[in-house]
């Protein structure tokens, strides 16, 4: 049976420590970090959560311009150094997986030889590192079926996030495509409309039949929440009277539904 993870940001404007205790506290047997330097010292973060007896299921690189990849560019040049130094730190803290965006949510540029070679290297280091790159689903399946045709190894492999599909591009089935090389997942719900990360079945996503769907996919250790929704959003006041604690255990509730 999988264990049960939500993100460490899940839309409640608290200091880290507080939320990893809440995490820790609802039940979760795992989270999920940011690895960027907005809010915290982002390698005081592995400690943290550790000491709370919480496991880490992945690390998320910073994600600023991802389009930048595939471009000749000082622009690409500075993303791909902070994916391979997320790598490094992956290796250092003895986080298994960091998950990468190689697309924007909203557009996308053209496949290139130079996003290509750029990805390789990323791949060449996680095989050093032994650490698991994921590429997450954005907004271009052809991006992630290109670099999957041409990139080959066991360090390459998948996020699939729920909402994006839903959104973005509900006929790509990217369970059934890309589900032996899947390493981690981002569950959230969404009316199709909107990338709303809406807790699982507060949304229009069949989630009996992505269940089946997880049930043939390469095993991972952890079903892991990514909420961040807007609490502003017209379709998250569903949420405004809940406390950050009521809101966690409701959240664990959905992820029992899951397993």
């Amino acid at each position: 049976m999988k264990g049960l993870s939500i993100f460490s940001w899940f839309s409640y404007p608290l200091p880290l420590q507080e939320r990893l205790e809440l995490i820790k506290n609802a039940g979760f047997d795992a989270t999920a970090l940011w690895w960027g330097d907005e809010f915290e010292d982002k390698n005081r973060q592995p400690e943290m959560t550790r000491r709370l007896g919480l496991e880490i299921d992945y690390v998320h690189a910073p994600a600023d311009n991802p389009n930048a990849l595939w471009l000749d560019n000082i622009d690409g040049d500075s993303y791909l150094n902070q994916l391979l130094s997320c790598i490094e730190d992956c290796r250092r803290h003895d986080i298994p997986t960091a998950v990468i965006h190689v697309t924007r949510l909203s557009s996308r540029p053209p496949v290139t030889q130079l996003g290509i070679d750029r990805i390789k290297r990323l791949v060449d280091l996680a095989e050093q590192k032994q650490v698991n790159l994921a590429l997450e689903n954005l907004d271009s399946i052809s991006h992630l079926d290109y670099i999957y045709k041409e990139l080959q190894s066991d360090r390459l492999g998948f996020c699939y996030d729920s909402g994006h599909e839903n959104y973005n591009h509900p006929q790509a089935d990217c369970l059934s495509r890309y589900g032996d090389k899947l390493f981690a997942v981002h569950l959230d719900d969404n009316w199709g409309d909107d990338d709303t990360h809406l807790l699982p079945y507060d949304g229009n996503i069949d989630w009996d039949t992505l269940k089946e769907k997880l049930k043939k996919c390469r095993d991972i250790p952890y079903l892991t929440l990514e909420v961040d929704f807007n609490r502003d959003h017209h379709k998250s006041l569903i949420y405004k009277d809940l406390s950050p604690a009521a809101f966690l255990s409701s959240a664990y509730q959905r992820l029992l539904q899951l397993q």
